[in-house]
């Protein structure tokens, strides 16, 4: 919970400053390549976040390795959470970054979740049609979770359909429970 806030604040102040800056776009892929980085190199964050390492060392490493690389506005935010000792929720800002971004260029991240992937053209259809629904530009992120027996199940925002075979028999499962036998 405290991670999902602190990933919304922080988030928040670099859409800002990104935005004030004209260059969302750009401190968007590059926020992506530095989650690469991290996520392929975990001693490196690990690095970031040792409390044995200063401040100042921190941000010297940071400084060190991609200034040049990336935006002046990302890496006076990685500084920044150096400073504030927030560097550990480096990944929980990133999703919030990037709704902000997309959002701001009018296209709404949709998580679709299936119990075996979709082909091409089902894909295309259920893009087409939530961007009906919604009236907006869809950008779709598949995930196969054989959980969920069958269906689909979409993530738009804070909104939630749930059209999974696990949810309808969990729905079947309650009523049956609230049957009174006599």
């Amino acid at each position: 919970m405290i991670s999902s806030e602190v990933g919304k604040k922080y988030a928040a102040a670099l859409f800002k400053s990104a935005k004030k800056e004209k260059i969302a776009d750009i401190v968007l892929e590059d926020y992506r390549s530095i989650m690469k980085i991290f996520k392929e190199n975990p001693p490196f964050k690990g690095l970031l976040e040792a409390p044995q390492l200063s401040e100042k060392d921190k941000k010297k490493l940071l400084k060190d390795l991609f200034e040049g690389k990336i935006s002046e506005v990302l890496l006076s935010f990685l500084t920044l959470l150096v400073d504030k000792k927030r560097i550990q929720y480096l990944f929980d800002i990133f999703p919030e970054f990037e709704k902000s971004v997309k959002e701001d260029q009018g296209i709404v991240l949709a998580e679709v979740t299936t119990a075996i992937p979709l082909d091409d053209a089902l894909s295309q259809n259920l893009k087409r049609k939530l961007e009906i629904k919604t009236q907006k530009k869809i950008e779709m992120v598949e995930k196969v979770d054989p959980g969920i027996i069958g269906g689909v199940t979409v993530i738009l925002g804070d909104k939630v359909i749930d059209q999974s075979i696990k949810y309808q028999l969990g729905q079947l499962r309650e009523k049956i429970s609230q049957i009174k036998v006599y």
